[in-house]
């Protein structure tokens, strides 16, 4: 009778022969990845333990098919510094910024101040699921930490599937925690001016004491007239700018002012040449009142050698995280308690407000565009507060009405 065909991974039928030394020997065809059958050997002091042996290389065991990059005695932390390397030359990958935040978020996993169980030193072919499970426990993140840091996990242990180095992704086992989501809502068109007045108030100085901040205001203002991003708005340079028609257009009547977004502002305060997407680069057409707003900004601002539209006094860019910081500070006043809008306002408040009247003008498409997404669903999902609107389909289930088989009920129509 023919041998049966063995399937990929799996082996056959295990021979134990007694060796000359007094120990004994396992042997087994195993089918290799690449679909080759080869017979693998294992000793043992007993008959058992060689089985037992031959088995447990058999779990390990994943082929001969590697490219070599990644082995399965490669540990946890040779496969992340690989995986980022990739990422970094990677064309269209994630942005220098982003893997910035990923090697932080991995620190909850890795380093022992942080978890008691960290997992960098565990070879490719050991770490399961409860591996990654008891780091994650122990260093006790947030539900939405977690499912980040496993988001991670998942996309560097399918490289190590890439390379062969294992068979499994251990990742993507780990429960995720469902993270709570409440859609944040945009500062409604009738707060906005309530909102403009308690912010121009505190950046005025007039019930404070302390230094004034007079660039917040202005930058509210145009967070509502572009819906540009924060990072985008604090990188915007006067010559991205085109407040007054080019020569060759002064005569034509539908030139109208626009900016360019080019750059954001990292976490770190430096500004890049690229932005959160590939769509991030793009026009934004300005409403007249802010056009008139840079105009204003122009003609009083002092020339700078950054050529930025907002600077701090020390001749710098702005920190994203200051601005945020300093909004958050006003809502937690007593002063503007009574300020309901105010109470979660935030940069990205007033970019979902944009969204949200553009949908309304227009339609999704636009404000997808002109936020700088990628994608429809998410300014949908996240940007856009819309309208509960009621269909009104009663033509159709009025004929339902009871008596309406014998003509008792209402008419068609009615």
């Amino acid at each position: 009778m023919a041998r049966q065909k063995l399937m990929v991974g799996t082996y056959g039928e295990i021979s134990c022969f007694k060796l000359k030394n007094g120990t004994w020997q396992a042997r087994a065809r195993y089918c290799d990845v690449d679909g080759v059958v080869r017979q693998y050997r294992k000793n043992g002091e007993t008959k058992n333990k060689a089985r037992t042996n031959l088995k447990a290389f058999f779990v390990e065991h994943t082929g001969t098919f590697g490219d070599g990059a990644l082995a399965p005695t490669d540990t946890v932390q040779d496969l992340l510094e690989l995986w980022f390397e990739k990422m970094e030359q990677a064309e269209g990958g994630p942005s220098a910024e982003t893997l910035g935040y990923y090697r932080s978020h991995l620190r909850w996993v890795l380093d022992r101040d942080k978890t008691d169980q960290p997992i960098g030193a565990y070879q490719l072919r050991h770490v399961r699921p409860v591996i990654i499970q008891a780091a994650l426990d122990s260093s006790g993140v947030s539900a939405d930490m977690r499912k980040r840091i496993r988001s991670v996990l998942v996309r560097a242990f399918n490289m190590a599937i890439f390379h062969e180095a294992i068979n499994g992704n251990p990742a993507t086992a780990v429960p995720s925690v469902p993270v709570p989501r409440s859609k944040k809502k945009p500062v409604a068109v009738k707060d906005l001016d309530a909102v403009r007045a308690a912010i121009r108030e505190w950046a005025d100085a007039e019930k404070r004491n302390g230094p004034k901040s007079p660039d917040l205001p202005d930058i509210v203002e145009m967070l509502i007239a572009t819906g540009m991003r924060i990072g985008e708005l604090l990188a915007l340079r006067w010559s991205d700018i085109e407040l007054t028609p080019p020569p060759e257009r002064r005569d034509d009547e539908t030139w109208f002012p626009w900016l360019m977004v080019n750059g954001q502002i990292t976490s770190k305060g430096k500004r890049v040449d690229y932005g959160k997407t590939d769509a991030a680069i793009r026009p934004i057409a300005l409403p007249d009142w802010a056009a008139a707003l840079l105009r204003r900004r122009k003609v009083a601002q002092p020339p700078n050698d950054l050529d930025a539209v907002f600077i701090t006094r020390n001749g710098t860019w702005h920190y994203t995280t200051n601005i945020q910081g300093r909004l958050r500070h006003i809502r937690h006043l007593v002063d503007y308690q009574d300020i309901a809008a105010l109470r979660d306002v935030s940069p990205h408040s007033f970019r979902r407000t944009v969204a949200t009247e553009i949908d309304e003008v227009y339609d999704a498409e636009a404000a997808m565009h002109h936020l700088g997404h990628t994608s429809k669903t998410v300014t949908e999902r996240h940007y856009i507060n819309r309208r509960l609107v009621v269909p009104d389909y009663r033509a159709a289930t009025e004929r339902l009405a009871p008596g309406s088989g014998t003509g008792e009920g209402p008419a068609l129509g009615h």
